[in-house]
Parts: structure tokens; sequence; C-alpha cells
């Protein structure tokens, strides 16, 4: 490769590896996941900072969101971005059920992000879903928190962070997710 030439990630979405171990979910790794106090002035610090130019406010209407298998209330504000590589999330909790975004905020005043999550992708499929399921379970662990996002997502969010010090989010996108992201990344620096 020469000097100057930006690859992107060309694989990033491609089939994940088949999940028979915990570990195996970090091969599976596509974006990160920081929370914000304020998302306009944390969109502002990835582009400034980090040169995250191309972070964009997602909506989030239509999502469902649970606790526990029950619906209940859920309100952040979200924003996608990349540079070349994994997708960038920044999410400012608003209302409804978001204390476990909140407690991962920065402590201090001046900081504007706090690690989150990792997302990992899940092949696609309820027989998938459920094999992950029973693996997490199995290590004690659980799908704390799902979202579905009909025709987009299904999403689980994992507390690990006991052991690592954020959430998992286990994803399995459709075509018009990863669609959405490698525009993203292609469109990025």
């Amino acid at each position: 490769m020469s000097t100057g030439t930006i690859q992107p990630a060309s694989d990033l979405f491609a089939e994940p590896r088949p999940i028979e171990a915990l570990g195996d979910l970090f091969a599976n790794l596509w974006q990160v996941c920081y929370v914000t106090p304020d998302l306009d002035r944390g969109m502002k610090e990835l582009h400034d900072l980090f040169g995250i130019e191309n972070a964009t406010e997602v909506p989030t209407e239509g999502a469902i969101f649970r606790k526990g298998g029950e619906q209940v209330e859920w309100n952040p504000r979200v924003a996608m971005g990349a540079r070349g590589g994994l997708i960038i999330e920044l999410i400012e909790p608003v209302s409804g059920e978001v204390e476990f975004y909140r407690r991962f905020l920065p402590k201090d005043d001046g900081a504007v992000l706090g690690l989150h999550h990792l997302a990992v992708l899940v092949p696609l499929g309820d027989e998938e879903w459920s094999s992950v399921e029973k693996l997490v379970n199995a290590h004690g662990l659980s799908f704390q928190y799902t979202i579905e996002i009909p025709e987009r997502a299904r999403l689980a969010y994992v507390d690990t962070s006991a052991m690592l010090g954020h959430y998992i989010e286990l994803c399995q996108l459709q075509p018009a997710d990863t669609e959405f992201f490698s525009g993203l990344i292609a469109e990025s620096a």
C-alpha cells in the first residue's frame, strides 16, 4: 500500500464468525459506543478531536425497547459516524429506561464521552440468536435489554461491566442497516 492510500474496512459486515465461545464475540466487533450528556457537544468532540466528520443523528422512532422482556419507555438521542473503520455511536440518555447509559457518563465535568459498549455481529436467524442467548446465560449473564427495529435490526445488551468495564451489544443487522453503515464508512475520511 502506498503512502497516502486510505483503505476503508472492507469486510466489517462480512458473514460473522460463528459464536461458540464468548471470545468469538470479539472477532465480530463492528462498533464502539460512547455515552454523552450532550449529543451535539459529543458530535463536535468527535469531529474536532478525532476527525469523525460525518457523525449523523439517527431516529429511534419505531424501535421496540424491552427490559427483561417487558416493553418500556426509552428515549435516547443517538448519532453514528465513522472514519474509515469501525462505526462510532454516541448516545445521550434523555428519559425513560436510560439509567444503564447514565452510569457510564463521564464523572469529570470537562469530559464529554464515556465508553458504554462494544457492538458485535451475530449471524442472522432465530436459531443463531437463541444459541447466543443460551451461551450468554451459561456464563451467568443475560440479555438485560433488547431492542427490535422492524426490518432493520435485533439487538441485546449484555452487562459485562463487572468483568470488562462496559456492556456488550449483540446485533443482528438486516441489509438495510449494513448498507447504511457501509455508506457511513465509505463517505468518511
